[in-house]
């Protein structure tokens, strides 16, 4: 029939595009697009990971259990009151922004040293646009893997025809 296109559905190549593709968007999610906003309790709760900036005098008091210049300290929330704030340390930034990972080695901070603290929060509209954008790439490269992509009549449409397909159709 002339104009018809052969399409060939290769199960096996589809299968394994689905194995490497769950995984990628299960890290996705745990990566995910972080951002610290205001907490809406004055104690944050044990295990809540926070962002803590501190003030000059907290900068200078703790510098010999942080180091120096240390304007900011993230961790988990280990044990929280009103007179300190004891944290499982992940990061800190020093006053020129260059930031150090740490293995969650406990600090207490006293409140007084404290200016502002945050909680991390998911940012759904950045996971998103990372989600698409991760989504757009799995099936660009599940194309170019397995089959030559071309668009079709319809702009928005593609369609995807294997190596055999083509071969088949010029015969």
């Amino acid at each position: 029939m002339p104009g018809a296109q052969l399409h060939v559905v290769h199960a096996a190549r589809e299968l394994r595009a689905a194995r490497v593709g769950t995984p990628l968007v299960g890290l996705l999610v745990l990566a995910g697009c972080y951002t610290y906003r205001p907490l809406p309790a004055t104690l944050p709760a044990t295990g809540l990971r926070v962002q803590a900036t501190l003030t000059d005098a907290g900068s200078d008091s703790l510098a010999g259990r942080i180091g120096r210049n240390i304007g900011m300290v993230a961790g988990e929330v280990v044990r929280a009151d009103s007179a300190e704030l004891t944290l499982a340390v992940r990061e800190v930034e020093n006053e020129r922004g260059e930031r150090s990972d740490w293995e969650g080695e406990t600090v207490v901070i006293p409140r007084r040293f404290v200016r502002d603290l945050q909680q991390r929060r998911l940012s759904v509209g950045g996971t998103g646009l990372l989600g698409g954008a991760v989504a757009v790439g799995l099936v660009a490269a599940g194309c170019s893997t397995s089959a030559r992509c071309s668009s079709s009549r319809a702009p928005w449409a593609t369609r995807c025809t294997s190596a055999s397909a083509r071969s088949t159709r010029r015969s």
